[in-house]
């Protein structure tokens, strides 16, 4: 689970190369965008698409469901950018002290997968 929304942001922001004050901006270019769809879709993984959105200074849930969709539809597409998003959530894993046997949970297609069936 992905409790702490700084280091998310600041790891998306580090593998997109921009700044976590960018990811919070107006700004609407593509890259940016797609890093801050990155960041709204994993904290929603754990938490609600309100909050997701909130935390990056949006106000509408559904901007947090549209990112959500479109980063699982990406990495269904395209296995490389899968991995960059797993490789982001898995370094903001949050380990519970009884669970540190347990493989953690990482953003990944096979919830997609088993709830669509």
């Amino acid at each position: 689970m992905i409790t702490d929304f700084q280091r998310l942001l600041a790891e998306t922001a580090r593998v997109f190369d921009v700044t976590p004050e960018i990811i919070l901006a107006k700004g609407r270019k593509k890259e940016i965008a797609l890093a801050r769809q990155v960041v709204m879709a994993l904290w929603s993984d754990h938490h609600s698409f309100q909050d997701a959105t909130n935390r990056v200074n949006r106000t509408c849930h559904n901007t947090a469901m549209y990112a959500r969709e479109r980063i699982l539809n990406r990495a269904e597409l395209e296995p490389n950018f899968a991995r960059i998003v797993a490789g982001i959530a898995a370094r903001c894993q949050h380990e519970e002290p009884e669970e540190k046997n347990r493989v953690p949970s990482t953003f990944c297609l096979e919830e997609r997968n088993n709830s669509t069936n």
